[in-house]
């Protein structure tokens, strides 16, 4: 039995619309400079270490669900420093972050590692939140 049923494109029977740049916008954009990174990245414990008492400077903008092989579920921080966005799910930084407002300035310092009884190596931290709130701007 063969069906006669058309597939559907999305959006909604094919149509797309798109705005297109004049002239000036497209030389424009062949001189403009790079602004700020929108490819998120994973900042890894070795990455954390490596910056041992170095203050990373960063808005906190809420935490991203995860799910494991094993289907445990486990949480990231999304981070930006002003220049790039960042995911880190280290445990302990995790829990320290589990009580702040979305959109507070946080200063993240790893202070060193500890060694689990398996012999996993966890990043330790200091975490301040800053005088900032990029939601309570109007606010002084």
């Amino acid at each position: 039995m063969e069906s006669n049923v058309k597939p559907e494109l999305f959006p909604k029977n094919g149509e797309v619309t798109f705005i297109m740049p004049s002239t000036n916008a497209i030389g424009a954009l062949k001189e403009a400079g790079v602004s700020r990174k929108l490819t998120v990245s994973y900042m890894e414990k070795s990455e954390w270490i490596a910056k041992k008492n170095e203050a990373v400077e960063c808005f906190f903008l809420g935490f991203k669900e995860a799910t494991d092989a094993k289907g445990a579920t486990y949480f990231m921080a999304k981070l930006h420093d002003g220049e790039k966005a960042f995911l880190a799910g280290q445990t302990v930084l995790i829990q320290a972050l589990m009580n702040t407002k979305i959109g507070q300035g946080v200063s993240i310092k790893c202070t060193g590692s500890s060694k689990t009884t398996g012999g996993n190596e966890i990043p330790l931290f200091d975490v301040d939140e800053l005088n900032i709130n990029i939601f309570d701007a109007n606010e002084e």
